[in-house]
């Protein structure tokens, strides 16, 4: 993909965020089942960051740890909310293309649901290079992504290769453009995505250090396979 179109597509994913905010937010107001199984990766006293934040539904698991913790997220509007419903935690607007924290910073980071937000292969390499950057040696990487190889999302990853084949589509292939609807079924908004392989994953993360400990597929926090898990979970340590 072209660094414009990139750069384009990751501003207009922070508008679409802005623009959404507050129906976004009260879809997720908390944790994930899946999320109660990342807790065995977290230690009393350890540096945690939660890339790409959002309202900061995070903390409600995270609490039970006794930790320091740092959210970041694209969305000034999503930070607002995060900082009202979680007074006393330190949140702040950033792009986790490029974050703001030195080097071995954290113990452990996480990326829910936001790396497939990410436009574009250099900004997404980018990404997993900072990421591997700020963590401790032995840090952990906990990772979700959506699994868009749901049968329900083939027509869309259909049409799309189509556009690309004719010329008429800027986007990667696996990549789709997921529609946000009101209560009415009206299209608000087009948020862009991209359809993560495991091996894809895999070959990122290893390129920058991160080994995979496990990765697998979730259904509302069941085991699933790729044809019917809503989430890829990947879990990764910094070698």
């Amino acid at each position: 993909m072209d660094e414009r179109v990139a750069r384009q597509l990751l501003e207009k994913n922070r508008q679409d965020y802005n623009k959404i905010v507050e129906k976004f937010s009260n879809t997720r107001k908390f944790s994930w089942r899946e999320f109660e199984d990342f807790l065995q990766y977290v230690n009393e006293g350890d540096t945690v960051l939660d890339a790409g934040c959002g309202n900061g539904r995070l903390i409600e698991l995270l609490s039970k740890k006794n930790i320091e913790y740092t959210g970041i997220d694209y969305s000034n509007k999503l930070i607002d909310v995060a900082r009202k419903q979680h007074p006393g935690h330190n949140f702040t607007v950033g792009d986790i293309t490029t974050l703001p924290f030195s080097d071995n910073k954290f113990n452990i980071v996480f990326c829910i649901a936001t790396l497939h937000h990410i436009p574009g292969q250099k900004l997404r390499l980018q990404t997993i290079q900072g990421i591997s950057r700020i963590l401790k040696n032995n840090g952990y990487l906990i990772m979700t992504n959506w699994n868009l190889w749901q049968k329900k999302w083939w027509p869309t990853l259909i049409q799309n290769s189509l556009q690309k084949i004719i010329g008429q589509s800027q986007l990667d292939w696996w990549d789709i453009m997921k529609p946000w609807k009101n209560e009415q079924g009206e299209i608000i908004t087009k948020r862009y995505i991209h359809s993560f392989r495991p091996g894809e994953l895999k070959k990122l993360l290893n390129k920058n250090g991160l080994i995979i400990l496990q990765q697998y597929y979730t259904k509302k926090g069941l085991p699933a396979n790729w044809l019917t898990g809503y989430n890829l979970v990947t879990i990764a340590r910094k070698a």
